[in-house]
Order: structure tokens, then C-alpha cells, then sequence
């Protein structure tokens, strides 16, 4: 059992960052907490875990309900912000709505951190399936559409570097996690204009996706279009998506261009 105020000067200081955001991501994790669980769960004295909770109470990032805690909504205030200050957000918004109701499908804008595709915009059509794809949330690069659009367009070395130092992610059986597969895959990528997800991410769930680069050409998100994979299969309705997709991408280049 770890007791954070054990510790002496900057150690300790870290030490505390480190369990504070632990905390955070816990509370995240889980509908609430009392303080026996939660020393439970991170193996700390249960004077610590209530320090902890009280010191997120008092700064309003948690609420105290009949002594169990939850996270406050502050937490998406901060996330609002984070998000606004995204020009790409800010310019593709608008489209993604659009592209979705005209299309029926969901679509979703993303941008790469860590190796992770992280989505930051998404909206659903009529017709759309629940993709799972809340916003903020993070997948390895190789496993979906708009990830493997990005790694598409990235430079022979960056592309060296992410392969070298990010492990392949794999979350089902059609998963493309051999080095030598995820590579011929992204030169029949540039090669088509963009990028396909078949089953990868999420049996029986397909996806279109194109980069979105500025006027310099670098890469600075993608967008993608997802659907059944019974649906989009078809020859026709992927011709028909991807087009729109493409036009979708274009309006927002334009528009971040003069943002």
C-alpha cells in the first residue's frame, strides 16, 4: 500500500500529480466511487483516498452524494475548451452534420495523437449504426479509416518512426496488425484516394475515410463515413459515399484555409 505523503520534496510533488489524475481517470471510469473503493482499487490508505476525493470536492470536479463521489461537470467545460480551440473543429462541424443527414450514415472527424486516432466531432444519419465512437474517444492509428488515412499521407519517415515506436493495435480478427500488411495497405490507400475499413475495428462495421491536409500538405485530421458492412459494400454505395466524402473534405480544406 503506497502512501503519497511518504515521499520528500519534487518526488513526492509528482507523486501526487500522478495519483491525482489517476483518481480522475477512475472516476471517469466508473458511475461513482465511496472511499473504501477507491483505496481498494489504487492500493492506498483509505485517509489518503478521502483527502484525495474531498481536495476534487473542493475544487469542483467532484460531487459528494450520500459519500460516494462522481465526477462534476466541470470536467466538460475543460473538454468544451480543449475542443473549441481546434480550428478543424470549429470548421468541420458543420459539414459532418451535413455529410450525415445527407448521407444517412455516421460520420466523424479525428485528428491524430500518440499513435491513437482521437475523435473530436461526430454526428449520425437516420440509417446509421451505433459505432461506439463517443468523442475524445482513442483507437490505435492502424485500426480504423481515418487512421489509416492519415498514416497514408505521412512521410516515409514519420510513418518509420510511428512503426518503430507505437505497438500495432489489434481488435478483431480482420485486424491488420503485421508491419509488412499495414504498410501495403496504406500504399493501396494512396494509390485509391482513400482509405477502407473492413471490419478492423468492430465486426460487422465498414468505413470510408480521406485525409485532411492544408494547403502545404500536411495532414491535420481525417474524416470518415461509417456504416454496416452489409450496406456499404456495394459497389454503387461505396462510389456514391466516397464522393461525397471527398467533396465533404474538399469544403473543409477551403474553409480552414481561411479560418
Amino acid at each position: 500500500m503506497t502512501d503519497d505523503t511518504s515521499q520528500d520534496g519534487g518526488t513526492q510533488s509528482l507523486a501526487v500529480m500522478k495519483r491525482a489524475f489517476e483518481i480522475l481517470e477512475h472516476l471517469t471510469d466508473v458511475e461513482s466511487t465511496g472511499v473504501t473503493e477507491l483505496a481498494n482499487e489504487l492500493d492506498i490508505p483509505k485517509t489518503t483516498a478521502h483527502s484525495y476525493l474531498k481536495t476534487l470536492e473542493n475544487m469542483g470536479y467532484a460531487i459528494n452524494e450520500d459519500g460516494r463521489y462522481r465526477l462534476s461537470l466541470r470536467i466538460l467545460w475543460h473538454a468544451g475548451q480543449l475542443r473549441h480551440s481546434f480550428t478543424l473543429y470549429q470548421v468541420g462541424r458543420s459539414q459532418v452534420d451535413r455529410l450525415a443527414r445527407e448521407t444517412g450514415e455516421a460520420v466523424n472527424l479525428g485528428v491524430p495523437e500518440s499513435g491513437e486516432r482521437v475523435i473530436i466531432y461526430g454526428a449520425e444519419g437516420e440509417n446509421a449504426i451505433w459505432d461506439d465512437v463517443p468523442i475524445g474517444s482513442r483507437t490505435p492509428l492502424n485500426l480504423t479509416a481515418i487512421g489509416k488515412a492519415i498514416l497514408s499521407h505521412w512521410s516515409e519517415s514519420r510513418l518509420r518512426s510511428f512503426l518503430d515506436e507505437q505497438a500495432l493495435g489489434e481488435a478483431t480478427e480482420h485486424s491488420l496488425s503485421d508491419e509488412e500488411r499495414v504498410v501495403a495497405e496504406l500504399e493501396e490507400t494512396r494509390e485509391r484516394g482513400y482509405s477502407i475499413e473492413d471490419e478492423e475495428h468492430i465486426v460487422g462495421v465498414r468505413a470510408f475515410g480521406m485525409p485532411i491536409k492544408q494547403s502545404d500538405g500536411t495532414v491535420i485530421g481525417a474524416m470518415s463515413i461509417t456504416g454496416p458492412t452489409s450496406r456499404l459494400s456495394q459497389t454503387e454505395t461505396e462510389e456514391r459515399l466516397v464522393n461525397e466524402l471527398r467533396e465533404t473534405v474538399n469544403i473543409i480544406e477551403l474553409r480552414h484555409e481561411q479560418y
